[in-house]
């Protein structure tokens, strides 16, 4: 129950920093004249630094496992926001850009909960 407790509170700080990030990328490419192309690279970055800082609390705070809470942590991150991207819009779809998606946060929430167990 108190894993449960730590993903639910780096979850929601993960999609608060998620939040934020894309309101300043927003506001960037509102107010620039930065070419369109590299949104989906400021979406990423903004992915990779909410999983990352999320995970590494989790496992700061559980203290073990820091591979397979980061891990896990990346995957459900991905799942929530394919779910709510998925009831936007007309239904559920697979493409690349999720597994994409899907590979970079795993890959952050590994990274994320090596740093968090051993800090």
């Amino acid at each position: 129950m108190e894993k449960l407790k730590y993903y639910t509170l780096s979850l929601a700080i993960s999609f608060v920093i998620a939040a934020i990030l894309l309101s300043l990328t927003a506001c960037i490419f509102a107010y620039t004249n930065i070419n369109d192309r590299y949104l989906q690279t400021f979406v990423f970055a903004s992915i990779v630094i909410s999983v990352l800082v999320g995970s590494t609390l989790l496992s700061r705070k559980i203290k073990q496992k820091g591979l397979l809470l980061g891990a896990i942590f990346g995957v459900i991150y991905v799942l929530i926001v394919y779910l709510f991207t998925s009831l936007a819009y007309t239904g559920f779809f697979i493409s690349n850009t999720l597994a994409i998606y899907l590979g970079v946060a795993l890959l952050a929430g590994l990274i994320g909960g090596v740093i968090g167990v051993n800090i």
